[in-house]
């Protein structure tokens, strides 16, 4: 009997889906993930699943939540460590109804730039809005409607590349304006590479700077 109650546990365990609190985007990936526990998923795969280029930010919020995800450099993709998630404060983190409340009281425009949530910018790419901490967690921010605010994926990606959550962050966002050319070459190199635009940008300039 004992050895029958250890065989279910095991089939249970191995046939158990990972559920992430965050749903969506955020699940695709961990379906994706868990499918090849302990094996690489490549970035090709899981920009295809997720539909975003810059989905490495997804992979670390899921991290964020407990989930051990480890990044390979080459080949290059990530592997989920294990089908079980970490106990974490999910608490810290925003869920949909409180991100929701954000983006109604911010009349879902980017505090930054001032684009509205689906328009396009001028390159033709459709506006995507997140609701970010002013204070980040490790500066002991906490999740609350008013240490969050409205911001694009563009301008939020920008400002944590460059600054960690200053005082004042309307005035604070970099903004490059890019030939249509090196746009098309940076997406490519961005696709390939599983990371975003912005951080490869940042990455060049960095490496121009020394």
């Amino acid at each position: 009997m004992e050895k029958f109650r250890d065989s279910l546990y095991s089939f249970v365990v191995a046939n158990a889906k990972p559920k992430t609190i965050k749903g969506g985007v955020w699940q695709r990936l961990l379906d994706a993930l868990s499918k090849r526990p302990g094996k690489l998923v490549s970035n090709a795969d899981l920009i295809r699943v997720s539909g975003q280029h810059n989905y490495a930010r997804r992979i670390r919020e899921l991290r964020a939540e407990g989930w051990n995800i480890v990044y390979s450099q080459s080949p290059q993709g990530y592997i989920l460590g294990s089908v079980r998630k970490a106990n974490k404060d999910t608490d810290k983190y925003v869920n949909l109804k409180l991100r929701q409340k954000v983006f109604e009281r911010d009349s879902h425009t980017c505090q930054n730039c001032g684009y509205k949530g689906g328009e396009t910018y001028p390159d033709g790419e459709v506006v995507k809005l997140e609701a970010d901490h002013i204070i980040s967690l490790k500066k002991g921010g906490r999740t609350v409607e008013e240490n969050l605010l409205t911001v694009c994926s563009r301008c939020n990606a920008g400002k944590k590349s460059l600054y960690d959550y200053p005082e004042t962050i309307k005035n604070k966002i970099l903004s490059l304006n890019l030939s249509d050319s090196l746009r098309k070459r940076l997406s490519k190199l961005a696709l390939k590479s599983g990371r975003t635009v912005n951080e490869l940008v940042l990455e060049a300039l960095e490496r121009g700077l020394k």
